[in-house]
Formats: C-alpha cells, structure tokens, sequence
C-alpha cells in the first residue's frame, strides 16, 4: 500500500512535467528549426507533457507554410520528437506563391530561387504543372530553357524563353506548334530582336519584333 501510495504521489507530480527537449529531424532547406521551435512552444499544452497531444502539434506544425507533412511523437520521460518534411517546391505560382512536385499551391515568398514562373487561375495549378514538365521534355533537349508558363482566364498558353521570346501557342495541338518553332525559329534572321511568337495557326507563324531606335512599331512577318 505504502509503495502503491509513492508511485501514485509520484504520477501525480510527474503529470506537472513541462516538455524539456525537441528533437526536430528531417532535412530543412528553407524552413529554420527555431521556426519549429516556435511554433510547438505556441501552444500552451506544451507545459505538460502528459496532456499534450501528438496531432495538436503535428496540426500546428503543418500549418507553418514550408511544411509538407510533419510526424510527432512523445518520448518519455519529457522529450517531444517531430519529424519534419517539407515542401517539395517546383516552382513560382503567380508571383506571391510556390507550387509544390505535386501541383498543390502554398503561399510564401522565397525570392532567391532559381525557378521557372508557372502562373494561371488557382484552380489550375496542377495542369500549368503538368504541361510545363512536358513542354520541357520537348525544348530542353534543344537547348531552350523556359522562363515561364502562363495559362491565361481563356485557357491559352503562352511560353516565355530565358532569351525573352515568348511564344503564343493558344489553346490545341501545343506539340506540333512547338515543333513548328523549333524548325523554324533557327532560320529566322535577327532572332536578337524577336519579342515573340504567334503560332495560333494552323500553318505558319507571326513574328512580332521588339521596338528600337529605328522600329516604331511592331512588325509582323508570317513564315
């Protein structure tokens, strides 16, 4: 009874125990531990950690914008162990935003990565995502690298090249316009001073030329 009674003083002042140690695990490119930390010492169940729950932190912590999924665990006698893994981005989504490897939009603003800018109507994202990785696949191999994708409010897609040339491409049979670019575009004379592409056609294509000193317009030129 005596050692029955100490065990159960003891239980009672053990569940007073506060959590002392956070074991924060997993590879952190552009989310910060003491992010974590905050955002767990947040919660004001992290003074007992008996009464803490595992999925109150684990909601808390997936609610940080970098964070993909997160795993919590309680390690006696007072340690707190999370597992974190964080957003797999592929690329900027519509300047204030990242699109992550599985179209999913989260908003943070990360300026100094190197992506390419998919932008488009939210709803969507994971087709923008989807048909840059496949235009990539057809232009990369041949030395141009896209800058950007847009998916304009009547489902158009216009590409923009890292040169600066965008190329119109509308809203069907984008392969084979994108091939009739990459067929003819080498051939065209003074490619320095093309602003853009318009392969909406069934043959063909539009050439719109940047303004200089001695353009005062745009000109057109079908091929």
């Amino acid at each position: 009874l005596w050692g029955l009674w100490l065990l159960v003083i003891w239980m009672t002042a053990a569940n007073q125990v506060p959590v002392n140690s956070l074991m924060i695990q997993g590879e952190q490119h552009y989310l910060s531990r003491d992010e974590v930390r905050q955002s767990v010492l947040a919660l004001p169940e992290v003074g007992n950690f008996f009464t803490l729950e595992v999925d109150r932190v684990q909601r808390q912590l997936q609610s940080l914008p970098w964070v993909y999924q997160a795993s919590v665990r309680k390690q006696w006698p007072d340690i707190l162990r999370v597992y974190i893994v964080e957003q797999p981005v592929a690329a900027r989504w519509n300047q204030d935003a990242m699109v992550n490897t599985h179209g999913e939009i989260f908003r943070v603003r990360h300026d100094d990565l190197d992506l390419v800018s998919l932008s488009g109507p939210d709803d969507e994202s994971n087709r923008v995502l989807a048909e840059y990785r496949s235009v990539q696949k057809l232009l990369q191999p041949r030395g141009y690298r896209i800058e950007r994708v847009h998916l304009t409010p009547r489902r158009s897609w216009e590409l923009t090249l890292s040169d600066g040339v965008t190329l119109l491409l509308g809203r069907e049979d984008l392969e084979a316009r994108l091939q009739r670019f990459i067929d003819v575009y080498p051939g065209i004379a003074g490619r320095e001073r093309v602003a853009y592409l318009d392969l909406r056609y069934d043959t063909g294509l539009a050439v719109g030329w940047k303004q200089d000193e001695e353009t005062d317009n745009d000109k057109k030129r079908g091929t």
